[in-house]
């Protein structure tokens, strides 16, 4: 059963940070392990949807539930949360909240939600697991260090969903790559208005824009573009393309963990997840298993005939009403059971 929580932020404002936390109802131990959530980029609230998008997926939801219907004797919790500026963690008049959030703003609030769990009294805090997908697994090392650094006991464990290894700036320029080769080939009229407003050169150019406005001198937390008619979160650019995602793996990753990027995933490398990479990526990881599923997506989903960032739209209001990739769910049960319950 899901229960509205919240834990303070900590930057020492006065902004709560509000979720659910799953609880399994059969559960015969006192004190169960968990899973915290880490969500991907943009405006994503605790059940893994992004209001302002007009997109739902419920991928958090999805994930609880199917957590909640384990063997009792396996019972685990699921955390997830408004991110800040979305849903409920939002400080009043301050509309441009999101936007001026940071990459390390994120960390520090997904430490302080270790903490709520740490500190839960039906939680065994030996047993946390984080859960980052896309973005939340990007920045997954940098949490580790930072639980370690706040004296809370560090992650029994880390799964990476659709973000291994990879790091926001090479992921960009890989899928604006993607979009101008798929744009040369696409047939039709569409193909050939596309190719007017598509191009390697335009979209250089449009980087350029952007990255200029955002390392001005007076570095801003957020800045305008198109005319004032989308905002970009100018801080958490900065900081994501000056993390080191590698050199962070290889440092702060010493629990066991599992990464898993699809096949058919366009939104990020999955190279990173070949057994013998993704071990390399963390040599002090008490244990490193990946994979890589044939037709499972960055929205954790399966799909059927060949990916396409120029469809993605098209194909996630089709996924978005699909159930999470039974694969996907097979792979963390059974790893779950290895890394939370064979001691027992």
């Amino acid at each position: 059963m899901a229960t509205e929580v919240s834990f303070p932020s900590a930057d020492n404002t006065s902004l709560n940070i509000y979720g659910n936390l799953t609880l399994p109802s059969r559960s015969t131990d006192d004190a169960i392990p968990a899973i915290l959530i880490i969500n991907g980029s943009g405006p994503i609230d605790r059940d893994g949807n992004a209001p302002s998008l007009r997109m739902s997926f419920n991928t958090s939801n999805r994930f609880a539930e199917h957590m909640s219907q384990r063997a009792a004797d396996k019972s685990i919790a699921v955390f997830c949360y408004d991110k800040r500026g979305v849903g409920k963690s939002i400080m009043k008049g301050d509309k441009n909240l999101f936007y001026r959030t940071g990459l390390e703003d994120l960390v520090s609030d997904a430490v302080e939600a270790v903490r709520y769990l740490a500190n839960h009294p039906r939680i065994d805090k030996k047993r946390i697991i984080i859960c980052g997908h896309s973005e939340g697994a990007i920045i997954m090392p940098l949490i580790c260090r930072d639980i370690v650094k706040s004296g809370l006991d560090p992650p029994v464990g880390c799964i990476f969903y659709g973000g291994f290894g990879d790091n926001l700036k090479d992921a960009m320029e890989s899928q604006q790559k993607r979009s101008v080769e798929e744009v040369k080939k696409m047939p039709g009229f569409m193909g050939w208005l596309l190719r007017k407003f598509v191009s390697e050169d335009k979209v250089k150019k449009q980087q350029m824009d952007m990255m200029k406005k955002i390392n001005a001198d007076d570095k801003p937390d957020c800045i305008s573009m198109q005319m004032g008619l989308v905002k970009q979160p100018a801080k958490w650019i900065r900081e994501h393309f000056a993390y080191d995602t590698t050199s962070a793996l290889r440092e702060h990753m010493t629990c066991h963990c599992l990464a898993i990027t699809g096949m058919k995933d366009v939104q990020v490398n999955n190279i990173y997840c070949d057994p013998d990479k993704a071990k390399e990526l963390t040599p002090n990881a008490a244990s490193m298993e990946s994979h890589r599923p044939d037709n499972l997506t960055h929205a954790l989903r399966t799909l059927e005939g060949p990916a396409s960032l120029m469809n993605i739209k098209k194909d996630y209001v089709v996924m978005s009403k699909l159930p999470l990739d039974e694969e996907l769910l097979d792979i963390t049960d059974k790893w779950c059971d290895r890394v939370l319950f064979v001691a027992n």
